[in-house]
């Protein structure tokens, strides 16, 4: 249950991200600094998994997850899809990433739309795994998820995306705290009984300027700029700086356990 829309000019690009979760989940930890295959990686935290949903590594590669519900989980015993993030979220290049992703022995993860972005590059690949296939292709903002009702949560969510006819990223940041109270369950920021959009991310990829945002909560009524630029996350001289903190009080690297490649 996600929602996901991308915006590439000449100057890099930005992502945006709402992740849904049921309520009895626990809250994910704001994203941490990791170095895997000596790339630095910041992603927020699923402390059920272990895994992450969206990554940004200092060579400007993006990467963000949607779990596949109308596919067909594979039998036995599965790794968590936020692993296989984990995993591919230090590669340089979207190219690398489909050369280890060809590797992967996907019979292990349940269902997922797996989407990766690079500077330089206007096109935004997609890999899909429904449990049997494999498809490999180039996506088109912006991508739904939903265990409920998907077809009826992708033609309300579209409507709204093209009602708004984005002309700035600051209009896809409004199209994320969309939330209208007679189709909660629809919105774009949604709510029903079971589950809600608990986050909200933001990407922005530049040259001079890789950052990684991140607020906790339904977007509807905790986006705000302010929010924002307080929970921002930056690579600044191969260290990782919040802007909660001040000095030289920074994170502190730690190893990246993921799977093998």
């Amino acid at each position: 249950m996600c929602s996901v829309s991308w915006w590439i000019d000449e100057s890099g690009y930005q992502i945006f991200f709402n992740r849904d979760e049921q309520k009895m989940r626990a809250s994910a930890l704001p994203p941490q600094s990791f170095v895997q295959q000596d790339t630095e990686v910041l992603m927020p935290i699923d402390p059920v998994g272990q895994g992450s949903w969206i990554s940004l590594n200092e060579q400007g590669l993006s990467l963000c997850l949607l779990n596949n519900y109308q596919g067909k989980k594979p039998a036995g015993e599965l790794i968590s899809r936020g692993q296989l993030l984990k995993a591919l979220s230090s590669a340089e290049s979207i190219a690398k990433v489909e050369r280890q992703f060809s590797q992967l022995d996907l019979q292990q993860f349940a269902p997922f739309i797996l989407l990766a972005f690079e500077l330089g590059n206007d096109k935004v690949r997609e890999f899909q795994w429904n449990g049997g296939r494999i498809s490999i292709d180039y996506a088109i903002s912006p991508h739904f998820s939903s265990a409920v009702a998907l077809e009826n949560v992708v033609t309300y969510r579209q409507s709204i995306y093209c009602e708004l006819a984005a002309k700035t990223p600051g209009d896809l940041m409004s199209f994320h705290s969309q939330h209208h109270p007679e189709h909660s369950h629809l919105s774009v920021c949604m709510h029903r009984e079971d589950a809600q959009t608990v986050s909200f991310t933001h990407i922005q990829a530049a040259k001079d300027n890789l950052q990684m945002s991140y607020v906790a909560g339904s977007p509807c009524s905790h986006l705000t700029a302010a929010a924002l630029a307080e929970q921002t996350y930056r690579f600044q001289s191969n260290r990782f700086q919040n802007n909660r903190f001040q000095g030289n009080r920074f994170q502190e690297k730690v190893p990246l356990v993921g799977i093998p490649l």
